[in-house]
């Protein structure tokens, strides 16, 4: 298992162009939230403009819209009731990203199915969090052209896989890919995160216990879907995504016990824009 560099930062983090505009970063659409867990859309959509998502809509239930414009006042929200407005938000989104705290509602199948039924070839669909359980249960089919991303922690792998944890090995991983879909990306969230390709696997040498936090997938989630909306869809950028999630959580690590998720939000703009400005 290839060990992901550090230079990966630098090569996917580059200067913005003099000459752009919100639309040049990317459309973002965050199919989050419920009555009880309206902090993982949160997360997940601050991380998503915080990485640098050009546009970003965040589409939840209508009594957490006061939270999310008060503390996100750059997203726009959408009602996830409203199958119509739903519709043309995964339509015109380049990428969606679905699950963090969700649940397992009705309603959240619903969702899940109408992102994989709607979405195309030039779309990439981030599966976490609850979306995760709702495929292994309900046993949806990732028959979706767009590009898929699976984001589980060890413990969802396992309902979605039926792999034990003990049994998760780089050989049973790529087994069971084959079987949900062989060109989807799966990142695989433990100590040292790993990443599976078709045929390729990686491995970060980054994170830490105190990052051990509630909303901490969910804020990955944002910046890998805040990445991939400004950099596009590649190996490079989801391995820079996983890589920097943790390398400000380590930095944060050295000061403070447990590292929170809104602290790497926090710090993200400044330490991308320090790399982007190295000389490569």
């Amino acid at each position: 298992m290839e060990k992901i560099s550090k230079t990966i930062l630098k090569q996917v983090i580059t200067p913005r162009k003099p000459e752009s505009y919100k639309g040049t970063y990317g459309k973002t659409l965050i199919i989050a939230g419920s009555t009880h867990f309206g902090g993982a859309a949160i997360l997940a959509t601050s991380a998503t403009i915080h990485a640098g998502a050009g546009l970003v809509t965040v589409a939840t239930t209508p009594e957490k819209f006061t939270a999310i414009n008060t503390n996100i006042p750059e997203a726009m929200t959408i009602d996830y009731h409203n199958k119509k407005e739903l519709l043309a938000a995964i339509l015109n989104n380049n990428v969606i990203a679905i699950g963090p705290g969700l649940g397992t509602s009705s309603v959240a199948v619903g969702l899940v199915k109408a992102v994989l039924n709607n979405t195309k070839t030039d779309q990439t669909v981030i599966l976490d969090a609850s979306a995760l359980t709702i495929i292994a249960e309900e046993k949806i089919p990732l028959q979706t052209t767009a590009h898929i991303i699976m984001t589980p922690h060890q413990g969802e792998w396992q309902r979605l896989s039926q792999l034990a944890i003990p049994d998760q090995t780089e050989f049973n991983n790529f087994e069971k890919i084959q079987g949900l879909n062989p060109d989807a990306v799966l990142i695989l969230k433990k100590h040292h995160s790993e990443i599976y390709y078709q045929d390729m696997s990686f491995q970060i040498d980054a994170g830490n216990p105190g990052m051990a936090t509630g909303g901490m997938g969910d804020t990955l989630t944002g910046i890998m879907a805040g990445f991939i909306s400004q950099f596009g869809y590649s190996l490079a950028t989801i391995q820079a995504a996983l890589l920097i999630h943790s390398v400000i959580g380590d930095k944060l690590s050295k000061k403070q016990y447990v590292v929170l998720p809104s602290k790497i939000i926090e710090k993200l703009p400044k330490y991308m824009a320090e790399l982007g400005t190295q000389t490569k």
